[in-house]
């Protein structure tokens, strides 16, 4: 997951930090498998070897969270190939198969603000952040959607919010700045 962060928009990077993992149950050994095997070689620079092994993962893919896992991390590794439509398709698939995977929602509002679709970015960050209060990713990222939209009531809400959540002093400083920017007329 940290290579999608790191590649969608400069803006989204201080939403960045860790995130759940793949639902309710944890992807089968054998989709496990493939994805060890593609970021081996995608670690190697072997693109194609990599592909056909996240392809692999995916067909080896019966039940929701191991649906959900091999898209999400197929996902992440599209969009550093420059692939946003397509990784933004297969996160699609994966909030389908497990939509209690809340860093699959952020990391879906993340490529849907990428596309333009900011209404669809703020719905699937929303439900991120309903998903898990407590990560303070999909609040920041959305504070940062609605100010950049220019909704400085909502901004100032989710930057509220993150400081309800244990934040380094540093973000903390940050956040404190943010809401006395947004106070100013």
């Amino acid at each position: 997951m940290r290579l999608l962060r790191a590649r969608v928009a400069p803006i989204w990077l201080a939403a960045a930090c860790a995130h759940g993992g793949p639902g309710p149950r944890g992807p089968t050994a054998a989709v496990r498998g493939e994805i060890e095997q593609a970021e081996i070689a995608e670690q190697a620079r072997h693109h194609d070897v990599a592909r056909t092994h996240y392809q692999r993962a995916i067909a080896a893919a019966r039940d929701p969270g191991s649906i959900a896992f091999a898209r999400h991390e197929y996902a992440e590794t599209l969009v550093t190939w420059g692939e946003a439509p397509e990784a933004r398709a297969q996160l699609e698939i994966a909030v389908t198969a497990n939509p209690a995977d809340a860093s699959v929602w952020h990391d879906l509002g993340l490529l849907r603000h990428g596309a333009g679709d900011d209404p669809g970015a703020i719905q699937a960050l929303l439900r991120a952040e309903t998903l898990v209060p407590s990560d303070a990713r999909p609040r920041t990222a959305l504070a940062a959607l609605y100010w950049k939209r220019g909704d400085k009531r909502n901004a100032a809400r989710e930057y509220r919010g993150l400081l309800e959540l244990e934040l380094p002093d540093r973000v903390r400083a940050k956040v404190q700045w943010a809401l006395a920017e947004l106070a100013k007329p």
